[in-house]
């Protein structure tokens, strides 16, 4: 439990440093991650204070289900240069709400989570952040991806998507009460996420440079020693 209202309130981090470090972060981008975190804090806090088998819990994590992947799909979108898949993450916005309003609409009684919209979530999600960063090896244009930004809002959504991915699809077969047993995965990889956008918020804005900028260093190695 303890666990639980950590991770629940660790989202208060990102929120605080955005807001201190406010100059370096006022970017369009940013602030689509920031509203997220936000959204993220008043859901997570919020469910803390519903009974444990109350139906609301099913709307409200429906609910921030469609949020979360609708802000980092914009931000992933926002981050790509490539065009068709650009098109690829805003076509799958209306097929992922398709599915699910369907499974809303046709959801059991039993069913206190969207398992099945939060496991598409993460499988699309992870794709996408897969993408970006085969994308950024290619383009090779940052000499150093990780004092990027969004090196570290993505290298955030792909970790807490691929330690709940599992939790999410194993959701839908267990018991409350086996769910409960490992529950605590979520509440880590929740921690884990916040301590990397927190970071995000942190760092300096980077201006990418192309790789084939070489530094001093790489002049020197380059110099020639004049004919005599």
């Amino acid at each position: 439990m303890l666990l639980k209202i950590l991770s629940g309130f660790s989202g208060i981090l990102p929120i605080v440093f955005f807001l201190v470090f406010f100059k370096r972060n006022n970017e369009k981008k940013l602030w689509v991650i920031f509203v997220y975190v936000l959204l993220s804090f008043i859901v997570d806090n919020a469910i803390l204070s519903f009974p444990k088998d109350s139906q609301i819990k099913f709307y409200f994590f429906s609910f921030f289900t469609v949020v979360e992947y609708t802000v980092f799909s914009i931000f992933l979108y926002l981050n790509f240069k490539s065009a068709r898949i650009k098109k690829v993450i805003l076509g799958a916005i209306p097929l992922f709400y398709i599915i699910v309003s369907y499974y809303i609409i046709n959801k059991n009684e039993t069913n206190y989570f969207d398992a099945i919209p939060a496991s598409l979530e993460s499988i699309l999600i992870i794709i996408f952040s897969v993408c970006f960063f085969f994308e950024q090896i290619r383009d090779m244009e940052v000499s150093f991806i990780y004092s990027s930004k969004t090196f570290w809002i993505i290298v955030a959504i792909l970790v807490y998507m691929s330690a709940t991915f599992f939790l999410f699809v194993s959701a839908e077969f267990v018991s409350q009460e086996e769910r409960r047993s490992y529950w605590f995965i979520n509440s880590i990889s929740n921690l884990i996420k916040h301590i990397l956008l927190t970071v995000a918020f942190i760092i300096p804005n980077h201006k990418p440079r192309p790789l084939s900028e070489h530094s001093y260093d790489d002049r020197i190695f380059d110099y020639e020693e004049p004919a005599h």
